[in-house]
C-alpha cells in the first residue's frame, strides 16, 4: 500500500483541482455581469416653448437632474441646491451651463407645469419631459433610476428616484456624475471640480 500512496495522493489532488475548476466556472457563468459605465445620450424633449434639442446648446454644457414636480422634498431641495451652485459659479461659467430638470412623470407634469415649477427657483432652469418609454431609456443611459410606487392617498402614486446630477455635453456625452448633494455649497464644490478637470483635459 505504501508504494501506491503517492499515486493516490496525486490522483486525489487532481480530482479536487478539476472539481474546483468546474465549480469556479459554474460560479462565473451564473455571476451577474457588471454593467457598463453610463455614457449619456443626446435627446429631444418637450418644453413649454416646444421641442428642445440638446444639440442646440452647441458649446454649452447641460447640468441635468431627473425628478418630478410632485416630489415632496428631495426634488425641491435639489433644485435649490442647483440654483445655489449655479449662482456661486463665475459669470463666465454660468453662461456656459444650462441647468435642466427632466420630469420622469409625464402623466402629471405637463411642459407648462414644468415651466412654472422651474421658474420658481429663478435660476434659468429648463423644465423638460417626453414619452414614458423615451424617459426610461434616457434615464438609464445617464445612470439614473426611478420606479413608480402606488399610494393610498389622493396623490395616487409617488416616484422613488435617484438624486444625482449629470454634467453632459451638447452631444449627450456624460462628462461627470455629481453625487446627491446635501447643500448648494457641496454641489458647487463637486461641479467646480468637474469643470476644472474638463478644463485641464481640453
Amino acid at each position: 500500500m505504501a508504494v501506491h500512496r503517492p499515486l493516490l495522493i496525486f490522483g486525489l489532488a487532481a480530482l479536487l483541482f478539476f472539481a474546483g475548476v468546474q465549480i469556479w466556472m459554474g460560479v462565473q457563468s451564473n455571476a451577474p455581469r457588471i454593467q457598463e459605465r453610463p455614457q449619456g445620450a443626446p435627446f429631444v424633449l418637450q418644453s413649454a416653448s416646444g421641442d428642445f434639442d440638446l444639440a442646440s446648446l452647441d458649446e454649452r454644457l447641460a447640468l441635468i437632474y431627473f425628478g418630478y414636480t410632485w416630489c415632496p422634498d428631495i426634488c425641491p431641495a435639489s433644485m435649490m441646491f442647483m440654483a445655489g451652485a449655479m449662482a456661486e459659479l463665475p459669470e463666465a461659467w454660468q453662461a456656459k451651463i444650462q441647468p435642466i430638470f427632466i420630469s420622469v412623470d409625464p402623466e402629471r407634469d405637463t411642459p407648462e407645469r414644468l415651466a412654472a415649477y422651474a421658474d420658481f427657483f429663478e435660476a434659468n432652469i429648463l423644465g423638460l419631459t417626453g414619452e414614458a418609454d423615451q424617459l426610461e431609456a434616457l434615464a438609464r443611459s445617464y445612470g439614473a433610476f426611478y420606479r413608480f410606487v402606488e399610494l393610498d392617498s389622493a396623490m395616487g402614486y409617488a416616484v422613488d428616484h435617484s438624486s444625482d446630477f449629470y454634467l453632459a455635453s451638447s452631444q449627450g456625452e456624460l462628462l461627470a456624475t455629481l453625487p446627491h448633494a446635501n447643500s448648494s455649497n457641496e454641489l458647487y464644490r463637486a461641479l467646480s471640480a468637474a469643470l476644472a478637470r474638463l478644463a485641464q483635459d481640453s
